[in-house]
């Protein structure tokens, strides 16, 4: 919902079509979803609050507040420049979450990283890629999202990398990540506040 793309660059010129599953699909975010996605924020403030460490505001919170965010996720994602969807429940009444794919690169500058860590990311595709789940979804829904997201950001986007980025408190993705094909990696990250994990998917290049 909150999170900037931080670049005016696009993150890549062509997604692939949305991933369906017997137990959700997604759906690029977007003003018609308004309230699906401000009611699954709402009904989900641990999640929300692990996930922002609590910098996303929840007292009050309503669609006129989240009206501006859905529109310039959806600007961003017809720029190409970043991509939010929401998962949707089979039916399309009611979100379970929402995922994020960012350019990673300029979040690394802007956060300090070092020379060798921006030379291994820079002048390709890369992706920063987060994600939360509502907080009355079903359980195994975790590892279930995970390995699905995982296998469709692997197979069908077109990246030279992606890293997820989760915090600590976020119990339930840490597990999920850690039974999937993915390296831990350590980020050094001067100017982040937030102490972050980091999980890294081998290197895809673009045929």
């Amino acid at each position: 919902m909150f999170p900037s793309a931080g670049s005016g660059h696009r993150l890549v010129a062509d997604p692939p079509e949305p991933l369906v599953t017997d137990d959700f699909f997604l759906a690029p975010l977007q003003p018609e979803l308004l309230d699906l996605d401000t009611e699954a924020y709402l009904a989900s403030p641990d999640v929300i609050r692990d996930h922002s460490y609590g910098r996303w505001p929840q007292e009050g919170f309503g669609n006129d507040d989240n009206l501006p965010l859905v529109i310039r996720h959806w600007s961003d994602h017809q720029a190409r420049r970043a991509f939010t969807y929401l998962l949707l429940d089979p039916e399309g009444t009611s979100s379970l979450g929402c995922l994020y794919l960012q350019p990673l690169f300029p979040y690394l500058e802007a956060m300090g990283a070092d020379a060798r860590t921006l030379l291994r990311y820079a002048g390709g595709a890369t992706a920063r890629v987060s994600y939360w789940l509502r907080q009355d979804r079903e359980p195994g829904l975790t590892e279930s999202v995970s390995e699905r997201l995982d296998e469709w950001l692997r197979t069908q986007w077109p990246l030279d990398a992606y890293l997820y980025r989760v915090a600590p408190a976020e119990e339930c993705t840490v597990h999920a990540l850690d039974r999937l094909p993915l390296d831990r990696v350590d980020i050094d990250l001067p100017a982040e506040r937030y102490n972050y994990l980091w999980w890294a998917a081998d290197v895809r290049m673009v045929s």
